[in-house]
């Protein structure tokens, strides 16, 4: 007689199949592990670090970074105080002048700032600021200016112009009165086109004249000295006198 064949007993993989919480519950303690790794890690904070992450965090959201907060010791989190404010007006129009003169930026010839205090600087590589018509001759400067003139219309600002000349100890200045003189009669040129070419309000232009050149931060030599020949114009909020 023929013996009848039974299939295998399926114990084991009963068995396998009854275990499989052992690999979740392996994950499970694999993940804590690590949680508390990077919580022992973190747990000795460092200050100066923690400032300037949050420092440009405020930055990004347009906030005040003037006093970033108080850090709690032990790594308990970052207490904000008050002094978060919304985004200003020349907050903004960095922001819009960034965009719009971006190109200038990519070729070197505008550096853009913004101090804490609210005070926006554009500075504009040019040379021979000594001589000739400054913004006839260069086209970055009259597409600089149609923008800031555009972007700022309608603003509460005032606007500083200055220029930079490291060589002006050797020009002839025999027809002014002194330094201030000439670098004011410079800086003068620039402001009267930036007035009746591009339509800023006079009332909102000034310029300011130094006594001697200002070098910048990037070197003494001869090379970088020639390229910190230089147009400024600071935007501030306008003042009202009390």
């Amino acid at each position: 007689m023929r013996r009848r064949r039974f299939p295998k007993s399926t114990s084991e993989e009963v068995s396998h199949d009854q275990e499989r919480w052992l690999l979740t519950y392996a994950d499970m303690i694999t993940l804590l592990l690590g949680l508390f790794i990077i919580l022992y890690a973190i747990s000795k904070v460092d200050t100066k670090k923690l400032n300037e992450v949050a420092s440009d965090i405020k930055k990004g959201f347009g906030l005040k970074v003037t006093s970033i907060g108080l850090i709690v010791d032990g790594g308990a989190g970052l207490l904000e105080d008050d002094s978060m404010e919304p985004k200003s007006p020349i907050f903004h129009l960095w922001e819009r002048i960034g965009f719009a003169l971006k190109n200038l930026k990519e070729k070197a010839k505008l550096k853009l700032g913004l101090a804490e205090a609210e005070e926006l600087k554009l500075t504009f590589i040019t040379p021979d600021l000594s001589s000739g018509d400054i913004v006839e001759d260069d086209p970055d400067l009259q597409f600089a200016f149609k923008q800031l003139a555009d972007l700022s219309k309608g603003m509460d600002i005032d606007i500083i112009v200055r220029v930079q000349i490291p060589y002006e100890s050797s020009i002839d200045k025999s027809k002014f009165q002194n330094s201030w003189d000439y670098h004011s009669h410079r800086a003068s040129i620039i402001a009267e086109k930036m007035v009746t070419e591009y339509g800023i309000p006079r009332d909102q232009v000034s310029v300011q004249g130094y006594s001697v050149f200002q070098k910048s931060n990037e070197g003494d030599t001869p090379e970088k000295k020639a390229k910190d020949e230089r147009i400024e114009i600071l935007i501030r909020k306008k003042e009202t006198i009390k």
